[in-house]
């Protein structure tokens, strides 16, 4: 325990030092492209401050645990303190393990934070600055059972619809062909997300006839003045299944998964978000491992200079792999389970490995 807070002391000063200083960097370099729309009110800057702080997490947090993580290993290294602590009986194993576990508790905090609304502070960041019209999605395509429904303008935000069309279609089976036909047409100039459901309002509706001959009974027009459809597609959950650059919280990933696979829609961009939330900060305590095995246990073993240099550029290239892999599966450009699943468990046999060589490492 003794050595956990010795160890974990270090750690976490030069942890909260870098991570404070990248996000001012981060802040101060953001704040730039928004610098002509600041107005005299200090409660705007404020939340622009806050809600910029969170967004610049999700880029700085992994980052800053594993330059953390080295510079606190030359630290120890330069004083002799690491010397010390081997040559008192303490392995290499004992003393990273303060850092895996620091390291892995603030992983796990970040994921939880992705399961809050945390996870839409760039979008709050964007709403701050920009007029409604750039939070609007326009011309979604939603399958819902026997349903085809098109939204013209959406408004995630305001829970807001307009020119809503639902087109409801019947499918049969003719000699093995799926064959669809139209029944029904359905029309509303606006619609509002309510109790879990959009309702439309003055709605105009068309029945066609089943069959087309002379004489037979034709088309039927119908109006209401509201109408339930969609049920559980929640205005942010249309907006990330179906934008190219969704924000989304874990918890809203996980019900659109489910509204997707309950109508056999693809499912890629979902797990890809997912994997993204959820598996891809995982990656911090694994780099770690294998950090730790090429530090020298000695000053005079090495250039801690030219080490600390090589340990740095390696941590923003497996970050960067990471992050870059993570867009591709977001975008559809490779599976998510090859472009995330299948680079983390690479690394996890490699880190493994390094980490049961640790104490054998002279």
């Amino acid at each position: 325990m003794a050595l956990f807070f010795f160890v974990g002391r270090y750690y976490l000063r030069y942890f909260f030092v870098i991570l404070i200083a990248l996000e001012f960097f981060f802040v101060s370099i953001d704040s730039l492209q928004y610098l002509d729309d600041f107005v005299d009110s200090a409660n705007l800057i404020i939340l622009f401050l806050a809600y910029d702080f969170m967004y610049a997490l999700n880029f700085m947090l992994p980052i800053s645990l594993l330059l953390a993580m080295v510079v606190c290993y030359l630290f120890l290294v330069k004083s002799n303190q690491y010397t010390a602590l081997l040559s008192i009986g303490f392995s290499k194993k004992s003393i990273l393990r303060p850092i895996l576990w620091i390291s892995l508790f603030f992983t796990f905090v970040y994921i939880g934070l992705n399961a809050t609304p945390f996870a839409y502070a760039q979008e709050n960041v964007e709403k701050l600055f920009k007029k409604d019209t750039a939070t609007l999605s326009k011309d979604l395509f939603v399958k819902f059972n026997d349903h085809y429904v098109y939204f013209g303008v959406i408004n995630p935000i305001v829970g807001k619809a307009q020119d809503v069309r639902i087109f409801q279609v019947q499918h049969s089976q003719n000699n093995g062909v799926i064959e669809k036909k139209l029944l029904n047409f359905t029309q509303s100039k606006l619609a509002y997300f309510s109790h879990n459901a959009w309702v439309l309002q003055n709605v105009i509706s068309q029945d066609l006839p089943k069959e087309w001959n002379l004489g037979k009974a034709g088309l039927k027009l119908k109006s209401k003045e509201q109408e339930a459809i969609l049920e559980g597609f929640r205005p942010k959950v249309l907006d990330s299944i179906y934008q190219s650059k969704p924000l989304i919280s874990i918890v809203d990933a996980i019900e659109s998964l489910q509204i997707l696979r309950s109508q056999k829609a693809d499912t890629d961009k979902i797990r890809a978000l997912l994997y993204v939330l959820i598996v891809v900060p995982l990656f911090v305590p694994f780099v770690a491992m294998i950090l730790a095995y090429y530090m020298p246990s000695l000053a005079r073993y090495g250039n801690l200079y030219i080490m600390g240099f090589a340990c740095i550029v390696f941590a923003l290239i497996v970050w960067g792999i990471f992050f870059a892999s993570a867009q591709f599966s977001v975008t559809g450009i490779v599976y998510p389970e090859i472009g995330i699943i299948v680079p983390l468990a690479l690394l996890v046999i490699v880190a493994l490995y390094h980490y049961i060589r640790l104490n054998h490492r002279a």
